[in-house]
């Protein structure tokens, strides 16, 4: 099958990007990040105000300007970071992972599968590097599980399924099949990572979050009730530019007795109350540009 011209181009891109930033020092390449991050935020200024009207919507009238403008800029520039972060995870090794600050959440992650007779889920936000939390997981030996959309760009799509590969990640494409997948694994005990903090309009689920409200899908719930296991929130953050922590929360138990749709309001309201307390600690490290904004209008 021939390719379309645009493909190539961004394919070629991807892959001179790639080796340069995989070549450069840890540190030389997010610096490289960081300059890009710099001239998108304050020179072409992509999406900036609109985030910040995001923000102030959050956080309200009490937070100054100018730290709403620092909050904008420091999860613009971690958008950027995870990018260079996301073109280096196949030289992460489960030494390295044991030498950051997340590895002290191994010990409660191993506990956790010791102790459920399936699998269960891990529910994570668009905050700090949210990808890390499950690279970390992979590599200390969590049999864990994602569902991913393809990409539109056939080459780009193959080039990441490759780099997946380089760890034992499994990931289900959203389908029918993808879908019918999710069950059966949960009850063979692996371990499936999700992100709910994506905004939808169609058969979603209405909760408090971020001072707000969102409408969003119950697919995590709707695993966790079918396959009879629990929803642990886990919130991935930075620590300056090299380092990443996480904390994992206590978990959501789904009660397979109670009427279904209530109960997949109560658990996807725990969950998203969970995150959303932990999202307003540390505001800067959440992803505010997301284009799926999670928050329904006003």
């Amino acid at each position: 099958m021939k390719h379309q011209p645009k493909h190539i181009l961004e394919y070629a891109l991807l892959l001179i990007v790639a080796g340069l930033i995989r070549i450069l020092p840890l540190r030389a390449a997010l610096a490289l990040g960081w300059l890009i991050a710099a001239a998108t935020h304050f020179i072409a200024r992509i999406n900036v105000d609109r985030t910040c009207t995001r923000l102030r919507e959050v956080l309200g009238p009490e937070v100054a300007e100018k730290q709403l403008r620092h909050m904008a800029w420091i999860s613009w520039r971690n958008l950027c970071f995870n990018a260079i972060d996301g073109l280096r995870f196949s030289k992460l090794t489960a030494e390295k992972i044991r030498q950051q600050p997340i590895a002290h959440v191994e010990a409660s992650l191993k506990k956790v599968q010791s102790e459920c007779d399936g699998g269960f889920i891990l529910a994570t936000p668009h905050m700090g590097n949210w990808e890390i939390a499950g690279i970390a997981g992979d590599l200390i030996g969590l049999p864990l599980f994602t569902i991913a959309r393809k990409q539109k760009n056939p080459l780009v799509d193959a080039y990441i399924n490759k780099m997946r590969r380089s760890f034992d990640l499994e990931v289900l494409y959203r389908d029918a099949k993808g879908w019918k997948g999710v069950i059966d694994r949960l009850k063979q005990g692996k371990v499936l990572a999700v992100l709910p903090d994506i905004g939808v309009r169609a058969r979603g689920v209405t909760v408090d979050y971020l001072n707000g409200t969102a409408t969003i899908a119950p697919g995590t719930a709707h695993f966790a009730l079918l396959a009879n296991c629990p929803v642990y929130p886990i919130v991935a953050r930075r620590v300056g530019w090299c380092r990443h922590d996480a904390v994992l929360l206590d978990p959501i138990v789904p009660n397979p007795a109670a009427d279904k749709k209530d109960e997949q309001h109560r658990i996807m309201q725990e969950v998203m109350s969970a995150l959303s307390k932990e999202i307003l600690k540390t505001p800067e490290q959440y992803f505010w540009y997301n284009k799926r904004w999670v928050l329904d209008p006003k």
